[in-house]
């Protein structure tokens, strides 16, 4: 009986975690790109945001995800040459920093403090 219940709480709690995948459909009323070519992603603590090329216009756009929901489409006007981003190694980091450096003081200050 003990094995039973071990069993069936492992069965709840790996199905619990199993991965799911979100498919994201935006309302009818916004303007997404129906074929478009993907240039960037980069994201916050909070959103992601995907760069593409609207094919039909040749328009950069930039989608705008918050919780695996469309928040925010931005055409920008922009007008680029897809031709230009085709086949391209798409490369780019998140966040980047810079490490802070300690401030070394001139051996002239240090001396000075000594006398």
């Amino acid at each position: 009986m003990k094995k039973v219940v071990f069993y069936c709480l492992g069965v709840l709690l790996l199905a619990s975690c199993q991965m799911t995948q979100t498919i994201v459909t935006p309302p009818a009323n916004v303007n997404v790109p129906k074929n478009a070519l993907f240039i960037s992603q980069s994201g916050t603590e909070n959103a992601i945001m995907q760069t593409i090329i609207d094919l039909e216009n040749n328009e950069m756009v930039v989608l705008t995800y918050s919780y695996a929901n469309i928040e925010n489409v931005t055409r920008t006007g922009v007008y680029l040459n897809p031709d230009d981003y085709r086949n391209m190694k798409i490369v780019g980091t998140d966040a980047p920093f810079a490490e802070e450096e300690e401030e070394t003081k001139p051996p002239q200050q240090e001396e000075s403090k000594e006398k």
